[in-house]
């Protein structure tokens, strides 16, 4: 799954949605160009414009102009807060699911720095890559994995927050890389 964050043809996934890929090809719903119902999806080719794996988003961009796109949420999520995950789990194209926001922080991986939305939205494999969105249709994270001893929706899944998309996007537009920042420090330990 991904989602259009720009008319112009920019795409939001996640990395290791696209990992190892030759081809990517882009499924677009719903031809604008198409009259009347049950308008056929369009293939287009993708190129990878940038990947970030310590975020695992990736940026994706096609040749076309006037698509539907959705905005970057900048408002503060709050937990409690009613969300959607849209994907395609399983491969059934556009699902839906419904839950709250549990943390608007949470670092499943103490020895990794990255922090996530966690929600009680069902996500399953396939919705990594699209959009976790608020009730006014505004993207707070990207659906990403999911915590379960099952291999299905346990309540235990996470997002990329909307601000750390924000800014990596920015950074692979800009440069197709994310510019990292090194701080000369190391720990150790002082005995009384």
């Amino acid at each position: 799954s991904g989602f259009i964050v720009s008319e112009d043809g920019w795409i939001v996934t996640n990395a290791h949605v696209v990992a190892g890929a030759q081809r990517i090809r882009v499924a677009i719903e719903g031809d604008p160009t198409a009259r009347g119902a049950g308008r056929a999806p369009r293939l287009l080719p993708a190129r990878i414009a940038g990947i970030e794996p310590e975020a695992d988003v990736a940026l994706l961009q096609i040749d076309a102009k006037g698509l539907p796109s959705v905005e970057l949420s900048r408002r503060e999520l709050r937990p409690g807060q009613l969300v959607f995950a849209v994907g395609s789990p399983q491969g059934l194209e556009s699902t839906v699911t419904m839950g709250v926001v549990s943390s608007v922080a949470r670092q499943p991986d103490p020895s990794r720095p990255m922090v996530y939305v966690q929600t009680d939205a069902p996500i399953n494999p396939g919705n990594s890559g699209g959009p976790l969105v608020d009730t006014d249709g505004a993207v707070v994270g990207i659906n990403t994995f999911i915590l379960s001893r099952s291999g299905g929706s346990e309540g235990l899944g996470f997002a990329i927050p909307a601000p750390v998309v924000r800014f990596v996007v920015d950074e692979l537009r800009r440069h197709g890389h994310v510019h990292h920042a090194l701080v000369g420090l190391s720990a150790q330990g002082v005995t009384p």
